[in-house]
């Protein structure tokens, strides 16, 4: 009887398979845009193209553009983590809630999730676009990306609500197991991301060229059109519906853990890009090759988002399940479920890494042909692969901590290493010893190493088992 329900209850391979795939689609989609935007900015950069037409006979600098959008990339990452609350919320209480056979519950968390979202979203972007100059002034951004990066700046900011809903729309579309539904939307994304790049980047299929400007605005206009489709979707298949926005009596006892549980993600997002920023910062103080540096940094981490993105789609895969078999008591099945497809995929992971760390140097060469930008690229990758392994592991032990609800558990890692760890040794190492980018470099190596070794203890201890929602009716 106990084999008929672990078969019953335990994720099989071909389960995942089946939920990864898409998703691992998904974010193939998000890493085609990010890549078409990179490759983009590098031919705008080689040619010396002006960085919009209202800079009359201004040139921009050598890989400036690469390196306001490497820039711009970490300040928007930074502002979606203040309201990603809500995402790590809506994973773990829509699949727990649907593990535990509660589907108006459900429901009723997704409607509760946009509208939070929405609010954020929309509080967010009007707060960044009038701190712009304090932010900055704060990252001690040099005077020649500003003109730039401000174009990036605002259009990020504009099309933050849209991208942030659209987000939440997506993760609520993976928690109830829908996973193609959203793959469509962000599939023609990604093709009109790339002829808008092409077209008002470039000038190419007899479009206006605007340089940067054009791949600014093409990029919010990709996010609009992505929310409208996925609301569409999401309406069609009674996923959004009228009852699924509950009266404030329902929602002021249904917020507690939605908060319970997206604050410390948020909050552990949050330290960790600020951590990010701060170590931009620092290079800033490295003399003279400050930019190169960005830029090279810029294109390594667009580089290796392409080992990743498969490594995040089984992320996204291991929340849901986490949350589902939570949800329907299974706590020792979760564990030895999480224990396996860690430990294993970390293995797997190694593999894949060697094989970029070999090529790393043509495929860098795709990406930029400033020999600067080459080497700082190539630095950057060589310690991404040695760490690769242990990041993995880490980030699917975090996957279920967050399915589960335990996400104060890892928050709590992520402040000790990014505050404690990271920047007094980044500092030491890139300024103080003067080792440059390979201080900065050694310091991601060196944190990745102590968080696996934390977040191994926390799971063989057990105590994130009890954070999950209590089986009430809905």
């Amino acid at each position: 009887m106990n084999l008929a329900q672990k078969k019953t209850t335990t994720p099989t391979f071909k389960e995942i398979i089946l939920l990864t795939i898409p998703q691992m689609g998904l974010m193939l989609c998000h890493l085609l845009i990010s890549m078409t935007d990179i490759w983009t900015a590098g031919k705008i950069d080689a040619t010396s193209i002006n960085a919009t037409t209202k800079l009359i006979e201004q040139s921009i600098e050598a890989s400036s553009v690469q390196a306001s959008l490497g820039v711009v990339s970490q300040i928007f990452a930074l502002l979606m983590m203040i309201t990603s609350f809500i995402a790590s919320g809506c994973m773990a209480t829509i699949s727990q809630s649907l593990g535990s056979g509660l589907k108006e519950r459900a429901n009723r968390y997704a409607g509760l999730i946009i509208l939070l979202s929405a609010t954020s979203g929309i509080t967010v972007c009007v707060s960044a676009i009038f701190l712009q100059n304090i932010i900055f002034d704060l990252m001690q951004i040099a005077n020649n990306l500003r003109p730039t990066l401000a174009i990036f700046f605002l259009t990020s900011c504009l099309g933050l609500p849209f991208y942030y809903i659209l987000i939440m729309v997506n993760s609520i579309f993976r928690a109830y197991k829908k996973v193609w539904l959203p793959l469509c939307t962000l599939a023609i994304m990604a093709i009109a991301n790339i002829i808008g790049d092409l077209g008002f980047g470039l000038g190419y299929f007899g479009l206006p060229n605007y340089g940067a400007e054009g791949i600014a605005w093409t990029t919010f206009a990709c996010s609009v059109f992505g929310l409208v489709s996925n609301f569409c979707l999401a309406i069609k298949y009674n996923i959004i519906k009228k009852t699924s926005f509950a009266p404030w009596k329902w929602n002021k006892k249904a917020m507690p853990y939605l908060f319970k549980v997206g604050m410390p993600a948020a909050l552990s997002q949050i330290i960790t890009q600020l951590g990010s920023l701060t170590a931009i910062a620092i290079i800033s103080k490295i003399p003279l090759e400050s930019t190169n540096i960005l830029a090279g940094m810029n294109v390594g981490m667009r580089i290796y988002s392409i080992l990743l993105f498969p490594l995040s789609a089984l992320n996204m895969s291991i929340i849901i399940f986490s949350g589902h078999l939570l949800g329907s008591g299974n706590r020792n099945i979760l564990f030895q479920f999480g224990k396996k497809v860690a430990f294993k995929t970390g293995l797997l992971v190694i593999i894949p890494a060697l094989i970029l760390w070999i090529f790393r140097e043509p495929i860098v060469n795709y990406f930029t042909e400033d020999p600067k930008v080459k080497e700082q690229a190539m630095l950057f990758l060589t310690f991404a692969c040695l760490m690769t392994p242990f990041a993995c592991t880490t980030s699917l032990f975090d996957g279920i901590f967050a399915g589960s609800g335990a996400t104060v558990l890892p928050c709590k890692i992520n402040a000790f290493t990014s505050w404690v760890v990271n920047i007094p040794l980044s500092w030491l190492l890139a300024i103080t010893f003067g080792f440059g980018a390979i201080g900065i470099y050694s310091t991601m190596l060196i944190v990745r190493l102590i968080t696996f070794v934390l977040i191994l203890q926390i799971f063989y201890k057990r105590k994130w088992l009890e954070y999950g929602l209590r089986k009430k009716a809905n």
